[in-house]
């Protein structure tokens, strides 16, 4: 199993922060803010990734086995991936592993194919429960570190944020008309007809 990754160094954030502030008019207090969140986000991340290695798992397994466990029928492949905010040839590297290792299994969905469900096994439900109230704990003595007042405070504020940054992406993904028009071998739009 490789080692976790480790969280970018605060030079990221600070070459971030001096960058920012060559923007004239710029909103220090609003930038910093961010910036806190975003190097928040990646140790929290880092902090996951070394709790699954030292399970003997990756994130992305150890998520995998969780959404199952939430799943009495199981997941497909494409669900899971849609969960994990990966692509599906991304999860089927991680099903296959999981499956080798004994801990899930596939079966085919009546009626289609080519789709199929994943389940976990015994084992797989075995190791998974025990990792549970390992997370539990974790969990708690990550949130234990804020007073009550402060965990509303950061849950309130963190939501209205991830639902900001969930639409200004919305918006840069839905493509104008002139993007949306056909390009030539060239690379150029095509003209339309008038």
């Amino acid at each position: 199993m490789a080692l976790p990754r480790r969280p970018p160094s605060l030079e990221r954030y600070e070459a971030a922060r001096r960058l920012m502030g060559r923007v004239p008019g710029a909103d220090a207090e609003a930038i910093d803010t961010c910036l806190g969140l975003w190097r928040f986000s990646d140790e929290m991340s880092a902090s996951f990734e070394a709790f699954y290695v030292a399970q003997g798992l990756s994130s992305a397994r150890g998520h995998v086995l969780a959404q199952l466990l939430d799943s009495e029928q199981g997941l497909t492949a494409a669900q899971l991936a849609e969960r994990a905010g990966t692509t599906p040839p991304s999860m089927t590297g991680v099903l296959r592993s999981l499956e080798r290792e004994g801990l899930v299994r596939r079966r085919a969905i009546s009626g289609d194919r080519r789709a199929q469900r994943v389940l976990l096994t015994a084992a797989g439900r075995r190791r998974v429960e025990a990792l549970l109230p390992l997370m539990a704990q974790r969990l708690a003595q990550l949130a234990g570190t804020l007073d009550t007042t402060e965990r509303r405070t950061m849950l309130s504020g963190s939501r209205r944020l991830w639902e900001c940054a969930r639409a200004m992406s919305a918006l840069l993904a839905e493509p104008d008309a002139e993007q949306r028009r056909p390009r030539g071998r060239n690379g150029h739009r095509r003209r339309q007809a008038r």
